[in-house]
């Protein structure tokens, strides 16, 4: 029985592939920018943006490798996130809380070897990040508004601690990717216009790791400090209109000087 459902899954995973491929070539114009910074060591915590119901797939298409994803729990009452995660073992996990099992699947995952994928950010909305930040359940729903379905204005926000965490725990580094222009998607799918995406791979960063020797509060704060490091990453790979709260000038200075470093 586990062999079959190997095979199943291996099969499935597969033909999404097939029809995932195709299927964006109709819809989408992809460009795909920075394969070269994808070191062929793994496992890798595969971090990005998260503006649309589309950017997992994205990544799982475009990326040479297919990473685990870890997904919001009350996503998978949608059939097609459900097929998702059955062909590519994605983790569900709880948001608005500490999810120790989910978090525990996730350094298991990258201890076999295989690499991550998170969005630091949390979730399509970033009206929802204070529910989620109290603890409440809160749900991403696919509707008529689209503000809803996607993040339309195109602005980078904070993340949650979460990937902060895993990243030190696990000592695995860690590799930005920007999707640019899947807001879009949806919009455009619905006047039947083919949508321009970039995906756009950044240099591995990390590992990330906290001094043992700190006090428990001194660590929380670093670890929330790394998660806005972990965003300043991503935000480098995006316009600066796209940054949001990353386009100030202090930030805009240190992303000059990992340019210039050679770490951008």
């Amino acid at each position: 029985m586990v062999r079959f459902r190997r095979v199943y899954h291996t099969v499935l995973g597969w033909f999404l592939l097939a029809v995932g491929r195709l299927i964006s070539r109709i819809i989408l114009k992809v460009d795909v920018v920075g394969l070269y910074n994808v070191p062929e060591t793994r496992p890798l915590i595969v971090i990005s943006n998260h503006f649309s119901w589309f950017d997992a797939a994205l990544i799982t298409l475009y990326l040479p490798f297919r990473p685990v994803f870890l997904i919001a729990t009350e996503s998978q009452r949608f059939w097609f996130v459900r097929l998702f995660m059955s062909a590519f073992q994605g983790i569900p996990i709880w948001r608005g809380g500490v999810d120790r099992d989910a978090l525990r699947r996730a350094l298991e995952t990258l201890k076999t070897g295989q690499s991550l994928a998170i969005f630091p950010e949390g979730g399509i909305d970033p009206r929802k990040a204070a529910q989620r930040a109290r603890g409440e359940l809160v749900e991403e729903s696919v509707t008529n508004d689209y503000s809803h379905n996607a993040r339309l204005d195109a602005q980078l926000t904070h993340a949650q601690p979460g990937t902060a965490f895993l990243a030190v725990q696990s000592g695995v580094p860690i590799l930005p990717v920007a999707l640019i222009g899947t807001e879009q998607i949806l919009t455009n799918l619905m006047r039947l216009r083919r949508t321009p995406v970039t995906v756009r791979v950044g240099k591995p960063f990390g590992p990330l790791a906290v001094d043992k020797s700190m006090s428990r509060a001194e660590r929380r704060q670093r670890i929330d400090e790394m998660g806005e490091e972990i965003m300043v990453n991503i935000a480098a790979l995006f316009p600066e209109e796209n940054r949001g709260p990353f386009r100030n000038a202090s930030v805009n200075r240190r992303l000059r000087r990992r340019a210039e470093r050679g770490q951008a």
